[in-house]
C-alpha cells in the first residue's frame, strides 16, 4: 500500500484496537463534509486538466467532469482514507506492520450523504526485547589437513586438469574413457528393451550390478567400435518395468576411446601461481584449510543464531507463516506429482510436509526478526559499497559485468531481499566476532 500524503483530515477518526500479540484492529470513521470537501477537490483537479471543445481550459461544465470522472474520483478517496488510516495507526499508535494490510477496496463506499467508515486487520511485527547478544559461549571444532587428504587433492587437481586425447591403437588404457552406446537385452533376443547413447564410462567405473573387476577386464584395450556384453539382474527400479528383477544382458559398444593425459607440472604451476612442487602443496593446503576455516566460521555462526532464537521466544503473525509454508507445500506438491504420486499417498506425505514446512517457515522468521533486532540495536546497516561488492562479487562468479548484475536486481525488484540477505550476514558475522569461542576437546 503505497504511503498517504501528509495533509490533515480532521474530519477522519481513527481508533486502533489491540486485539492480538500479533494483530491490531484498525477502524475509521469519514464524516460526510470531510468526504464532500475531498471529493469537490478531487474533482476540481480532474476538471483542470480537462479539455472540451468549445470550453477554455478548467471551464468546462462540472455535469461533464462528473459522468467522466466521478467514479474513479470516489475509488480514490476510499483508497485515500484507508491508506490515512493505515499510516496514522502507525505515527500515532505505534503499530509496527508485519506487511501492509490486504483490503478489499472495492467493496467500501465512499459516502457523500453521510458519515462512513471501515475497519481492517493488521498483522503486526513481534515484539523483541533482546536478551544476551555478546558474549554467547560455543565451541570451535579443529581445523587441519593432513598428508593423505593433501595429497588426495592434488590427484584430484591434476585429474581435473587433465585432457582426453583419442586412444589409438593401444586401445583404452584402464584410467581411460570412451563414449559408449549401451543396450539392454533379455536372454535369448537381440532386440534391445532400453538404449542409452553418448554415456560415459571408464573401465574402473563399471555400471550399477555389474562385477568391477570382470568390467575393467573386458574393458581395457577396447578400440573404436568394439562391444562387449555383460551378464547382469535387471535392478527393481529399471525403467522397463517387465524386465525387473530378472536375467539379462548389457551390451556396451564403444564409439570413442580415450586416453586421460595429465597436465604438465608447469601448467599445473602456473595456475597456481607457484615455482615448484612445494610450493603448490603449501597453496593447495592454504587453500583447504581456508576453505574449512570458513566452513567453520560459518557453523560457529548457525550455532550462534540458534542459540539465539532459542533464547528468544516469540508470537508470530500466524498468518504470514502459514503462506509461506503453504507456498513451499505447492512446490512439494508439483515435485511429487511430477513423480508420478497421487491420490492418498501424495496427500498424506504433504500433510508430513506441511508441519516441517510451517516449523521451518516459523523459525526462519523469528531468524528474521531477531536479526532486524540485532542490527537496530547494534548499529549495524549494510551500505552502498557493501551492495556494490556483492554485486561485483556476483559477476565474477558468472563472468558479466558489475552494471548487468546491479541492472538485473533493480528490474527484478530484488534489492530489498538482497539487503536483508547482506545484513543476515553481518549479524552473523557479529555474533561470531563478539562470542566466547572455546576450542573443543581434541578427544572428544
Amino acid at each position: 500500500m503505497a504511503n498517504s500524503d501528509t495533509h490533515a483530515h480532521p474530519g477522519l477518526d481513527v481508533t486502533v484496537e489491540r486485539t492480538g500479540p500479533c494483530l491490531a484492529t484498525v477502524r475509521f470513521t469519514v464524516s460526510k463534509e470531510e468526504t464532500q470537501k475531498a471529493r469537490a477537490r478531487g474533482l476540481k483537479n480532474a476538471a483542470r486538466g480537462t479539455r472540451m471543445k468549445g470550453f477554455r481550459p478548467g471551464k468546462v461544465p462540472p455535469a461533464f467532469v462528473e459522468k467522466r470522472f466521478g467514479e474513479e474520483i470516489d475509488r480514490q478517496l476510499v483508497e485515500h482514507f484507508v491508506q490515512h488510516a493505515f499510516q496514522h495507526a502507525i505515527d500515532d499508535e505505534g503499530l509496527k506492520p508485519a506487511r501492509s494490510p490486504r483490503i478489499e477496496l472495492e467493496s467500501i463506499e465512499a459516502k457523500t450523504d453521510a458519515d462512513w467508515g471501515h475497519e481492517f486487520e493488521v498483522l503486526l511485527r513481534p515484539e523483541v526485547e533482546l536478551g544476551q547478544v555478546d558474549g554467547l559461549e560455543v565451541e570451535s571444532m579443529p581445523v587441519g589437513v593432513d598428508d593423505e587428504e593433501l595429497d588426495r587433492t592434488l590427484s584430484g587437481i591434476r585429474g581435473e586438469m587433465s585432457t582426453p586425447e583419442p586412444a589409438g591403437d593401444e586401445g583404452l588404457p584402464e584410467n581411460g574413457m570412451a563414449i559408449c552406446k549401451l543396450a539392454f537385452l533379455l536372454p535369448d533376443s537381440e532386440e534391445p528393451i532400453l538404449e542409452r547413447d553418448a554415456i560415459r564410462l571408464s573401465p574402473q567405473t563399471p555400471p550399477l550390478g555389474l562385477d568391477a573387476d570382470a568390467f575393467k577386464e573386458a574393458m581395457t584395450g577396447c578400440k573404436d567400435g568394439d562391444s562387449r556384453e555383460f551378464e547382469l539382474e535387471f535392478p527393481e527400479d529399471f525403467p522397463v518395468e517387465d524386465a525387473r528383477g530378472k536375467k539379462g544382458i548389457l551390451r556396451v559398444q564403444t564409439d570413442t576411446c580415450f586416453r586421460i593425459v595429465p597436465p604438465t607440472d608447469e601448467t599445473v604451476f602456473a595456475e597456481f601461481g607457484v615455482e615448484d612442487e612445494d610450493g603448490f602443496r603449501e597453496e593447495v593446503r592454504r587453500r583447504i584449510l581456508a576453505a574449512k576455516q570458513n566452513q567453520e566460521e560459518q557453523r560457529i555462526e548457525q550455532v550462534l543464531l540458534e542459540k539465539l532464537i532459542e533464547n528468544h521466544p516469540m508470537e508470530l503473525p500466524e498468518p504470514i507463516v502459514a503462506e509461506q509454508a503453504d507456498s513451499k507445500v505447492e512446490e512439494i506438491r508439483a515435485a511429487l506429482e511430477e513423480q508420478g504420486l497421487e491420490g492418498s499417498e501424495l496427500e498424506a506425505r504433504l500433510a508430513e510436509e506441511r508441519q516441517v514446512a510451517f516449523e521451518n517457515s516459523a523459525k526462519a522468521m523469528r531468524a528474521i526478526y531477531l536479526m532486524e533486532e540485532v542490527a537496530r540495536e547494534k548499529k549495524i546497516e549494510v551500505s552502498r559499497d557493501d551492495f556494490e561488492k556483492e554485486f561485483q562479487a556476483i559477476a565474477e562468479r558468472n563472468n558479466v559485468g558489475a552494471d548487468q548484475v546491479r541492472k538485473y536486481y533493480q528490474e527484478e525488484h530484488l534489492l530489498q531481499q538482497l539487503a536483508l540477505e547482506l545484513l543476515e550476514r553481518k549479524v552473523r558475522v557479529y555474533l561470531r566476532e563478539n562470542a566466547k569461542i572455546q576450542e573443543a576437546d581434541s578427544g572428544s
